[in-house]
């Protein structure tokens, strides 16, 4: 497969890259079982976050044995310096690493939080401050908001970002992938299948793969789904005339406003699963399991009708999505009779 050299600096990173971010203790796989056959395909850069769960630690304990073998990215939500430089410091004894590759403002999605990391008291100080002490290589930060990017890549303060690089979000493509290219900040795409929205993931990962980014991440569940991504992306072949229509109708179908199941809203005041709500929803009007999808509805402990309204999954939404509104009719179209 071939390496790209991410942005200016010295990464050569696989084009497809390992996304750790569906790593958990129990697949069935195990986890570590996957990120070292990651490693034996040749895969060279492995991105992960403090807020993926036991993901960090799962990737740490295969780092034990092999960390020279690859590029590690990790990422803090948080957003005070304090905080961020705490995430590194975990960070770095989860992954069994005393430096880490490139470390992520992450989700920086809201104007807010923007002005906050950019602040003398915000994460990015504590990014430099761990490059400094060495236990960082590069700073970079992580947005779904292209006017964010393209505003981070202006200041000069980022050596990569991390964008959505599929056919629902063009304007990436379109307008913060020239500005980054042209500015030499490293590109890292990440959804390349959009949550699993699309009916051919295969098309859509070599959609992505076909853009001008260094590494795209892939959200990895399985050895068979990795060898399957690995293959699609070691003998990569551009779209077809007719596979680009194809990908291209099912974009307009399923317009913007839908779950990238990212699981961002979470925790949910009343615990009720969001994305898995969403998701079950998507399997009843998109995949045509509408028995299935209702069957798993009603075995959830806690169902759409009981959402609150509290409205703090919207404020976590990177995509802004009106999650109230729309938990609202997935309950109604979920909670009838198989």
């Amino acid at each position: 497969m071939r390496k790209n050299r991410i942005g200016k600096t010295d990464i050569e990173a696989t084009h497809l890259s390992f996304g750790g971010i569906k790593l958990h203790p129990n697949m069935p796989d195990k986890a570590e079982n996957i990120v070292s056959k990651a490693l034996d395909l040749g895969i060279n850069y492995i991105d992960t976050a403090r807020c993926y769960g036991q993901s960090e630690v799962l990737i740490g304990a295969v780092m034990k044995e092999r960390r020279s073998q690859c590029y590690l990215s990790s990422k803090s939500i948080r957003r005070k310096k304090s905080e961020t430089a705490e995430d590194i410091d975990t960070s770095l004894r989860n992954l069994n690493t005393d430096m880490i590759d490139i470390y992520f403002c992450h989700d920086i999605s809201r104007d807010n939080n923007y002005d906050i990391i950019m602040s003398e008291s915000g994460s990015l100080a504590a990014i430099k401050e761990a490059q400094k002490a060495g236990k960082i290589r590069y700073t970079a930060i992580s947005t779904h908001r292209a006017d964010i990017a393209i505003k981070a890549i202006n200041t000069g303060e980022f050596d990569v970002i991390m964008l959505p690089i599929n056919l629902f979000d063009q304007e990436f493509i379109t307008d913060v992938v020239p500005v980054a290219l042209k500015e030499k900040v490293g590109i890292v795409g990440m959804k390349p299948l959009a949550g699993g929205a699309f009916k051919h993931p295969q098309i859509a990962l070599r959609y992505s793969l076909a853009q001008d980014v260094e590494a795209q991440l892939v959200g990895i569940s399985s050895i068979a789904e990795l060898e399957e991504d690995f293959q699609i992306a070691d003998s990569f072949k551009p779209l077809s005339e007719s596979e680009m229509e194809e990908l291209k109708e099912e974009s307009m179908e399923l317009g913007k406003d839908f779950c990238r199941q990212c699981g961002y809203c979470l925790p949910c005041t009343v615990e009720i699963d969001i994305p898995k709500v969403f998701l079950y929803e998507r399997y009843a009007k998109r995949f045509w399991l509408d028995d299935f999808a209702k069957e798993q509805y009603a075995m959830l402990e806690m169902k759409g009708d009981e959402c609150v309204e509290c409205g703090k999954c919207e404020d976590r939404c990177p995509y802004e999505l009106p999650i109230i509104e729309k938990m609202a009719a997935a309950h109604e179209s979920l909670a009838g009779k198989v």
